[in-house]
Order: structure tokens, then C-alpha cells, then sequence
């Protein structure tokens, strides 16, 4: 069966020719390409029914769905830049099936004011109040997320990390610097929630010992969780320029119902590929007792591909600021910077 899916409308009819199967189970094979050409969308993501699975097609698009039951299936393919398809088709008990599936390219008109969203909006969620414009932009961004949080889950990898911690002491004209090296691996036991964020870490005695308040960073897969979504609220910023190239910023606050310290900020997306470059993390709803402590962080945060359209931290500068006191000695933020070093693939690679 060879069947051609348009993420604008079906095209043409489809031929049926299969022998008498002994199998129960059918497979489906296809190809993700750009509409009305035969380029290839290499690391797109096919999704199918009933139970939700997802998995990422080959750097030439194709893929192979294995060991479908009978009866409708839903099928959905994803690619960043590219009007998400999604489809359902009817299968037969031994079928052999090959889709190709085509993705327009987005196409999103948004103006050079800051805000669309009437009140406070989510990521992927469909409401009138937000338009068309914004809900395709949010779309992008949380796809992002998405294939962030499928490649941990499906090719854990572990990252090697470059740490640089600096602390200003006012008193001996002098700042501490120190290095170390660290190693992440991609799956996380940590999730969002209001008033998770804030930590304490102790560090042996020395320069930098004693106890550290720490703060968790929402990571780019944290766009895609639910919870973080439906306690932060996100508009349009406009383009800004950031180092050297001018990108579609979208800004998030906590929601109203959020009292506990958090974070808000903005998240800097390329307006011609729509993946996200880079993030700006404040803390905010800082509780009387950290405003004794600090003034203040900020956290920018940048992004490489790991694999073609799929991007993880490349660099995290957070920067401490001293609680403001007319009668100290005025001081520098302290400064943590984590730069990745290398990615191992744990079981293979996409």
C-alpha cells in the first residue's frame, strides 16, 4: 500500500495489494520530506496511536513502525520549521504499509510590537484568545522541548561539563576562581514545581566551602512538562538582537497563582529555522529571607545541535548579585559558568 498524506489535504487515491498474510501484526515503513519536494526531513519525529509512542526517523527521514495492531491507527510527524501532520488511516492484520508524508514549511506573520497574548497564555494550548500567530510560535517552541526530552529518553547520552566558579572577596581586593569538571547524564530524577527551585549544596572547607544556596534551571525539556507550562504564562517580545543576530524572543512570567520563588525570563528562537539559540533566566519572587542573602540571578543559557534540529545546553553563566547595603563595600556578582566539554551516547546513537 503506498499512501501520500499532505499536511494541507490527502492526495489522490491509494492502491491496495497484499497477499493473504499469515501475521496478525502490520508494519508500517515511510518517508518525512518537504511538501511538493523530495528533500528530506532528516530527525523528524513519527508518533502513533493508541498508547502515544514516538520515535525519531533517520537523517534521511525514513522510519519503520513495527508490530501494529489491526484497526485505525493515528499517525503524527513533526519537524521544527514545519507545520506538524497528523492522520489516522485504517490497517489490516498483516498489512505492509509505506507513507510518505509531507510537511509545509511554517509560515508565521508576527508583528515588530511586543504582545499578542490577551492574558496569561500556555505553551500548546489552543485558545482564541491567543491567535494564530502566537499558538504556531508556541508550537515551535514546545516542539523543541519535545525532541530535547525524546532524545534523553530514547539515546541517553552523558555530557562532560567544564565548571568555573568565581567569588569576589571586597576585603583582599582579590577574586577566587576555581575549576572542576563534572558529569551529567541526560536522564534527570528533578521535575518542576512551585517552590522546588532552591536548594542547598556544602562544599568542603577552603575558598568556595561552607553551605551554597543553589538554584535548579528549568532545562529546555521543561518547556514540554505540563506543570511547567500551566504555572508560568508566555506572550510574544518581539525581535531582538542577540549576539549579532536578530531572533524572535518569547517571554514567561510564574502565573499569578505562583508565590514561592521562581523563574521568568525570555527564550530567544532563530525566525528561520525556529529552534531555540539561546535562554534568559531570572529569579523571581525572591522570599524575604534569600533578599537578606542576594539581590539577585540571572542565568543566560545558549544551545547547540547534538544531532541535526535537536538542541541540549551548550553553556550556562549564572551570575549572583550582592544584596544591595549602602553600608558595605560595594561588591561583583559571584559567577558559575558550566561549558560542555563532550556528549557520549550511552546506547547508540539516532
Amino acid at each position: 500500500m503506498i499512501l501520500r498524506w499532505r499536511t494541507a489535504a490527502l492526495s489522490g487515491a491509494f492502491a491496495f495489494s497484499s497477499a493473504m498474510a499469515t501475521a496478525q501484526r502490520s508494519t508500517i515503513v515511510g518517508r518525512v520530506v518537504v511538501l511538493g519536494t523530495d528533500v528530506s526531513l532528516g530527525y523528524s519525529v513519527i508518533g502513533f496511536g493508541p498508547d502515544g509512542r514516538e520515535q525519531f526517523t533517520d537523517a534521511d527521514g525514513r522510519f519503520a513502525l513495527r508490530g501494529i495492531r489491526s484497526g485505525r491507527v493515528r499517525i503524527w510527524a513533526k519537524h521544527i520549521g514545519h507545520t506538524p501532520l497528523d492522520t489516522t488511516i485504517t490497517v489490516a492484520a498483516g498489512d505492509s504499509i509505506e507513507l510518505r508524508l509531507e510537511l509545509a514549511l511554517v509560515s508565521i506573520v508576527l508583528p515588530a510590537v511586543h504582545t499578542l497574548a490577551k492574558e496569561c497564555a500556555h505553551l500548546g494550548e489552543r485558545s482564541p484568545k491567543l491567535g494564530a500567530a502566537l499558538a504556531t510560535l508556541f508550537e515551535q517552541l514546545k516542539q523543541n522541548a519535545e525532541r530535547n526530552r525524546l532524545l534523553s529518553r530514547s539515546y541517553p547520552f552523558e555530557i562532560d561539563i567544564e565548571r568555573k566558579i568565581t567569588k569576589p572577596e571586597p576585603e583582599l581586593e582579590a577574586r577566587f576562581v576555581a575549576f572542576d569538571t563534572v558529569r551529567r547524564v541526560s536522564a534527570r530524577d528533578w521535575h518542576y514545581a512551585p517552590g522546588r527551585l532552591l536548594g542547598t549544596r556544602e562544599y568542603a572547607p577552603g575558598v568556595f566551602g561552607g553551605i551554597w544556596t543553589t538554584v535548579r534551571i528549568p532545562e529546555l525539556s521543561d518547556f514540554a512538562d505540563e506543570v511547567f507550562l500551566n504555572f508560568h504564562c508566555f506572550d510574544y517580545g518581539g525581535f531582538e538582537v542577540v549576539d549579532g543576530d536578530s531572533l524572535l524572543r518569547v517571554d514567561f512570567v510564574p502565573a499569578p497563582a505562583v508565590h514561592e520563588p521562581d523563574v521568568g525570563g525570555a527564550i530567544f528562537i532563530d525566525p528561520k529555522t525556529y529552534q531555540i539559540r539561546s535562554t534568559f533566566i531570572t529569579l523571581v519572587n525572591l522570599s524575604k529571607t534569600l533578599r537578606e542573602r542576594i539581590g539577585g540571578q540571572s542565568i543566560r543559557v545558549t544551545f547547540k545541535e547534538i544531532v541535526p534540529g535537536v538542541p541540549i545546553l551548550d553553556v550556562a553563566a549564572s551570575m549572583v548579585y550582592p544584596r544591595e547595603d549602602p553600608k558595605a563595600i560595594p561588591q561583583e556578582p559571584a559567577t558559575e559558568t558550566q561549558r560542555t566539554l563532550s556528549v557520549r551516547f550511552l546506547r547508540g546513537r539516532p
